[in-house]
């Protein structure tokens, strides 16, 4: 199947911060090596916050390597900036990867398998995205987010910016001085502003071939279990797994959780 790709396939961007969780004997180990990115040092604290679950995959003989990415809120196409990072950052690996990706990065997980050999894409408490539509046009077709979350307010509190937006995506005359008056806006939203990507145009015409895994905390107080469970079916061709008691971000930070994240992430590999 022929991936249809865009400039974020480019690999050749520097500046790139990235470690393996085991140094030199995880250079010669030849299993299955999972990617986390984060933001900011790869020592830092975000990092830190995936530390359970690094520990229950190291348990099991899987290495792990952090890669740095840019702040999503720096940028309007940050799905597809992320993705080029970790394709950049990945060019000397030769193990098989697992990407990982919780909330809002599961829209730059099929980028990063529609520009490289993969061995899998997790989805965790993940965003799931659609060729050629912007996130915010899914949630405003459908319940994406738990009512009364601070997703559930940010997109309600953006309407007139998506509304916006919409207008513009309908109309094949827009020119950029108004794609700019958009970002502008925005930028200006005190609720837009913190999912600017969400404004961003999935760039892939289909999904790439490639093995999905969506993983679901069963008391997601953010993104819809129901959601995510059943686009997981419908779109990844995936039955989910779900972890019961989980939210969504104590799924990857706590240690109840953090074996039986560990455990759907390796199976089958």
């Amino acid at each position: 199947m022929k991936i249809q790709r865009r400039a974020f396939l480019a690999t050749g961007v520097a500046g790139l911060a990235w470690a393996a969780m085991h140094g030199a004997a995880a250079a010669s180990n030849t299993r299955t090596r999972f990617v986390i990115s984060v933001g900011g040092p790869v020592d830092g604290p975000i990092a830190k916050g995936w530390g359970e679950l690094t520990a229950e995959l190291r348990q099991r003989g899987f290495p792990t390597t952090f890669v740095s990415v840019g702040d999503p809120l720096s940028s309007f196409t940050a799905n597809e900036m992320r993705a080029t990072q970790i394709v950049a950052a990945l060019k000397d690996i030769r193990e098989p990867v697992v990407i990982l990706g919780v909330s809002n990065q599961g829209g730059f997980l099929p980028l990063v398998a529609a520009a490289r050999p993969v061995r899998r894409l997790v989805y965790i408490n993940a965003t799931i995205p659609l060729p050629g539509k912007a996130f915010i046009e899914i949630c405003n077709s459908e319940s994406v987010a738990v009512p009364g979350s601070i997703l559930d307010k940010l997109i309600k509190g953006a309407q007139p910016v998506t509304d916006e937006f919409l207008g513009l995506r309908a109309d094949p005359h827009a020119t950029p001085a108004k794609w700019q008056t958009l970002h502008d806006h925005i930028q200006a939203s005190q609720y837009a502003r913190y999912m600017p990507n969400f404004y961003e145009v999935c760039p892939i015409e289909i999904m790439p071939t490639v093995e999905n895994m969506d993983i679901s905390g069963a008391a997601d107080d953010q993104i819809r279990p129901e959601w995510e469970q059943s686009t997981a079916r419908r779109v990844l061709g995936v039955e989910p797994v779900v972890i019961t008691g989980a939210g969504h971000a104590n799924i990857i930070a706590e240690e109840e959780y953090a074996g039986q994240l560990a455990d759907a992430c390796v199976k089958g590999l």
